[in-house]
């Protein structure tokens, strides 16, 4: 009976587990580079654990990470645009109760940052058909207020500026819903 058990490999056999290690070496190396940092999502179950690597390796995931933290950023940014509005909406609607020279002022307050929120939602949604609708129809009205400057306080015109806020809120109110946005 033979035992091979501790008998010394031969050379040939020494030299066949090197090539094999190294072509699996090769294969897993090249395996890796075969994902792009942009194809990374750690949210896919189903890659490999090499490509995980890989992803995490390249940077991949922290460039995923980074691009979220800036639009989680930008979203917060908006969002307060929206309050802003929505506290010169109702300062507004108070000062409709107030003086001329009171008026004036909150519908420039209006206005301004009406208009913040409209250059910055153009510029990062403006390729979204519904939301650049919503935002013409804000615009649209945002320039006939700004066309008709408030010089009287008389009971109609008091009414039918508190009716103007009321539609705006409601228009600026659809547009932040429809971008996932919440009070």
């Amino acid at each position: 009976m033979l035992c091979t058990a501790n008998a010394p490999q031969s050379h040939w056999a020494k030299h066949m587990t090197l090539r094999k290690l190294v072509v699996i070496t090769a294969v897993l190396a090249l395996s890796g580079c075969a994902t792009a940092p942009g194809e990374c999502d750690a949210t896919n179950r189903d890659s490999s654990m090499l490509t995980k690597m890989n992803c995490d390796y390249s940077g991949g995931y922290s460039d995923q990470v980074k691009q979220k933290e800036l639009a989680l950023s930008e979203s917060r940014q908006q969002n307060a645009m929206f309050h802003q509005v929505y506290e010169n909406i109702q300062a507004q609607q108070l000062s409709t109760k107030t003086d001329l020279a009171s008026q004036q002022k909150s519908q420039a307050a209006l206005n301004q940052s009406l208009a913040q929120l409209l250059t910055s939602l153009k510029a990062r949604r403006g390729n979204e058909a519904q939301v650049q609708k919503q935002i013409a129809d804000l615009e649209k009205q945002l320039k006939a207020s700004q066309a008709a400057p408030t010089t009287q306080s008389t009971p109609a015109t008091l009414a039918a500026k508190q009716q103007e806020l009321k539609t705006l809120q409601k228009k600026v109110n659809q547009l932040q819903f429809s971008l996932g946005y919440e009070e």
